[in-house]
């Protein structure tokens, strides 16, 4: 009897085994030109058993073991698309499950960059995702212009990077003015694009047509990604085609500016191949303000070359590969005697892949860059103009990183580590009547290595509970004169997610993070017009407390969000003025003390119909000096940073492939001074663009930027500069196949 009860028993144990058998279950994430996307969340809810959540492979594959009965829910949330739930009833489940995913409305924008690889569908920070069709049916033609209609964005200085030097194109968000050095960090595909000496952005680097997105987020996020993204992250991310394809562009515009961009790729038996190159020249026009100008003010143009390529080879769960990228730049920058040139070369080898139900990265760069730079003094009168120094900046980087993301129970988990090391020297020969007098060449190495952990879980159907911590350790050595500098802090961040209602989310973080200055801080001077600001290398680093908190709301055709935050920069690095005469202005950098930045952001979506989308953005901004360090600084505005800024947008579809987009961008008046004696006024853009299906594969556009020729102030030195004047430009655009 107790022989036929054990058989009976594993009888029993054998047939519950067989009902509930595993089977595998396939699939692939796509978008919606074929391209597979690589790390997006899957989430799969069988009809019994527990969730399962993984991420896609390299290769956007997907495999998971699910009890065999019942029907399925799959969940699939990706940087830059919106969120898609897909039922697969039982009788679809032998065969591979193809997902595709569409791109997402403001309030749908997960990012990549947001978690550093883990996309969330709660991240508690404010992002903004431009796609490569809201990038090409732009009106303005660069990035950094592109960039303007994002809320508490913002330069150095107003001037596009079509005619800036470049040292002015520091990037700042929310009110954290930027120098030449940004207070953000920009990268290219994970790797960092801010110019490894100084910190500015050259924003011409990546060619238009290797577009695939670009995901800006908002907010200190130095737990993450260490000093540089202090006041946020950019990242652009490349095209990376899975077939044969090709893009290119060609157009023309105003004051004799010819571009010309290709980008195209294909992918076979495990390996892929990428390639991009942009030229363009322009011959720019004059920054002088017409009632200021002299004899001695030519227009500002340039010239630029890019290319970028890369070649990997794909495996089931793995991939490797190599990337790189040149570049070279010349300009006038509004006088005879001032120009500068850059010349870059750099490589990248990464190797990623899954493995259980985790993803993981390794990565190593590396890549030099030379600077020329000119500056000039010139007269009252603007007839003449004397060569007062010229610089030479080599420079190199290298760094490497890895990180590993997992799910472990209810909680999806990152840890990495990375590393980075800089070499620049100044060589600056001064002059005196045009003729050299002096020769200085100071410089220095520095490091810059942390690690972080992160942690996203869920706290009841509706709660999503984050945090993180980092700990930087940064260390600068003059390699000749100058007083060595170090650092180890610590970088933590708290946030939440509620959503409270299918159509109501609120999200909330507080986190602290530094910045340490740049090389180019400590030991480049610079001069722009009749203002001179020198070096410091007695900066210490800058440290930042923030918190910010918002609410999204979907009603209908309309996508709101409005988030509050509030800034606590202390030894904030400033360029303070030391001295003031008629001929010439004289500034350092220096700590001056502690600057608070607070504010709201508003974005509204509206799809008023399938052909007919509106969009509106505002930032308002109360950024000051509460607790200089410096004699009269305390209570002015802080430098460069618009109380109030705004900007619409329009598209339309129209019948016979005719697709119009419009905006307007307006921005409050603001200072180019720390004593908030030279102020730059208020003004209003309008910027129209248009193009045409040609076929399926072709289409003709053109565009202006500035379409009532507004005069605008760029910029105070203490001679008046204006913005870019009415813009044409028109061409023609072939995607294949």
């Amino acid at each position: 009897m107790a022989k036929f009860q054990a058989t009976f028993f594993a009888l029993a144990v054998l047939c519950v085994a067989a009902a509930t058998e595993a089977a595998e279950v396939t699939g692939v994430v796509r978008d919606a030109t074929g391209g597979v996307v690589p790390a997006a969340t899957v989430i799969v809810r069988p009809a019994t058993g527990p969730e399962h959540q993984l991420l896609t492979g390299p290769d956007g594959t997907f495999t998971v073991d699910v009890p065999t009965p019942g029907s399925l829910t799959i969940v699939v949330r990706a940087g830059g698309f919106a969120e898609l739930s897909k039922m697969v009833p039982e009788a679809d489940r032998p065969r591979s499950i193809d997902i595709v995913l569409a791109p997402a409305g403001i309030l749908e924008a997960l990012t990549v960059t947001a978690a550093r690889g883990a996309v969330e569908s709660d991240t508690p920070a404010a992002t903004t995702v431009l796609t490569a069709e809201t990038l090409r049916s732009s009106p303005a033609a660069m990035l950094d212009d592109q960039l303007k209609t994002v809320p508490g964005f913002s330069l150095f200085r107003r001037t596009s990077s079509r005619v800036a030097n470049p040292t002015t194109q520091g990037l700042t968000m929310r009110g954290l003015s930027a120098s030449g050095a940004s207070r953000g960090l920009v990268l290219v595909d994970g790797v960092p694009l801010n110019d490894p000496f100084g910190g500015w952005i050259y924003w011409d680097r990546v060619p238009q047509t290797a577009l695939d997105r670009v995901e800006v987020v908002r907010g200190g996020t130095s737990d993450l990604y260490g000093a540089d993204a202090v006041g946020g992250v950019i990242q652009i991310l490349t095209l990376a085609p899975t077939r044969p394809t090709a893009h290119g562009s060609l157009e023309f515009g105003s004051r004799h500016t010819p571009r010309l961009s290709g980008a195209g790729g294909t992918a076979r038996s495990g390996w892929s191949g990428f390639g991009a190159a942009e030229w363009q020249d322009t011959d720019g026009y004059i920054l002088v303000s017409e009632a200021q100008r002299g004899p001695v003010d030519t227009a500002a143009n340039s010239e630029y070359t890019t290319g970028y390529g890369n070649v990997g080879y794909q495996a089931r769960r793995w991939r490797a590969g190599g990337r790189g990228n040149w570049f070279t730049e010349t300009r006038a920058n509004g006088t005879p005697l001032t120009n500068n040139d850059t010349s870059s070369q750099g490589g990248v080898g990464e190797a990623s892949g899954s493995a259980g139900s985790g993803f993981w990265l390794a990565r190593g760069y590396g890549g030099t860059q030379e600077y020329n730079q000119s500056f000039s003094a010139v007269a009252a009168s603007r007839a003449t103009e004397t060569l007062t120094q010229t610089q030479f900046v080599p420079s190199k980087n290298a760094g490497a990183s890895g990180q590993w993301t997992m799910y472990a129970g209810p909680g999806t988990w990152s840890f990495g580590a990375d590393t980075r090391r800089v070499e620049g020297t100044t060589e600056q020969t001064t002059y005196t009547n045009n003729v050299p007098t002096a020769f200085t060449a100071p410089g220095g190495i520095q490091w810059a290595s942390g690690a972080f952990a992160r942690v996203s879980a869920q706290a009841g159907d509706a709660f999503t509970l984050i945090g993180s911590i980092r700990v930087d350790s940064w260390s600068s050595e003059p390699t000749s004169t100058g007083t060595p500098k170090d650092k180890t802090e610590l970088s933590p961040k708290g946030g939440f997610t509620w959503q409270a209602k299918p159509s109501l989310a609120v999200h909330g973080s507080a986190s602290h993070s530094f910045r340490a200055p740049t090389l180019n801080e400590l030991f480049r001077n610079f001069r722009a017009g009749n203002t001179l600001t020198s070096a410091n290398d007695q900066l210490e680093p800058e440290s930042l407390t923030s918190a910010e908190g918002g609410v999204s709301i979907t009603r209908g055709i309309s996508a709101v969000r409005i988030v509050g935050f509030w800034n606590h920069l202390d030894n904030a690095i400033t360029n303070v003025t030391v001295s003031s005469t008629p001929a010439l202005i004289t500034r350092q950098r220096r700590n001056a003390g502690t600057i608070r930045a607070a504010g709201v952001e508003f974005e509204e979506e509206l799809k008023v119909s399938s052909s007919v989308a509106l969009s509106f953005s505002q930032a308002f901004i109360d950024s000051k000096f509460v607790e200089a360090l410096e004699p009269g600084l305390t209570g002015k505005k802080v430098p460069q940073v618009p109380a109030a800024s705004a900007s619409f947008g329009a598209r339309y579809m129209a019948p016979w492939g005719i697709i119009a987009t419009g905006g307007v961008r307006a921005f409050s008046g603001q200072y180019d001074d720390d004593l908030n004696t030279l102020r730059l006024d208020a003004a209003g853009i309008v910027d129209l663009h248009v193009s045409k299906a040609i076929g399926r594969r072709v289409e003709i556009f053109g565009a202006v930027e500035n379409l009532g020729d507004t005069e605008y102030e760029v910029g105070k030195t203490p001679v008046t500069t204006v913005g870019l004047p009415r813009t044409f430009r028109g061409g023609i655009r072939a995607d294949l196949p």
